[in-house]
């Protein structure tokens, strides 16, 4: 009968020593990335995602959706610069503009390239023109 024991508890030990295994390393949500919404080409969804994929997707699929086309949109090797959206001014964007029931074709970087050419003269209280013009 103690040799049942003993094997009983070598038996526990091992499978613990599998599962504390098991559990070492990284966590397991930061050692996968997440997966931006739409369908990727060329390692990217920027050109191809629309407010079908927007709505309804996870907040953090959102973000990373919202990074991937400011990525493409804001590129730094072109030599142009080029204004960004805030992640938030970004979400609510996309969130307003896909809310509507027709918008299910929009494309979401066409909505943020066109929104983001507004973004400084809507986040700045005085107009600039007349400066640069030489005007003040």
């Amino acid at each position: 009968m103690a040799r049942g024991v003993h094997r009983a508890l070598a038996a526990g030990g091992s499978a613990l020593a599998l599962l504390l295994a098991a559990g070492c390393g990284e966590d397991d949500s930061q050692a996968r990335p997440v997966v931006p919404l739409g369908k990727q080409v060329g390692g990217s969804v920027a050109p191809l995602a629309q407010c079908s994929d927007w709505q309804g997707g996870a907040r953090e699929r959102k973000l990373a959706t919202v990074e991937d086309i400011r990525s493409q949109v804001n590129r730094t090797d072109t030599g142009i610069e080029t204004p960004a959206l805030s992640d938030e001014e970004a979400v609510a964007l996309f969130d307003r503009a896909c809310a509507a029931t027709y918008s299910k074709g929009f494309r979401l970087y066409v909505l943020y390239a066109r929104a983001a050419g507004f973004g400084p003269l809507l986040r700045d209280p005085e107009p600039t023109l007349g400066r640069s013009l030489g005007r003040d």
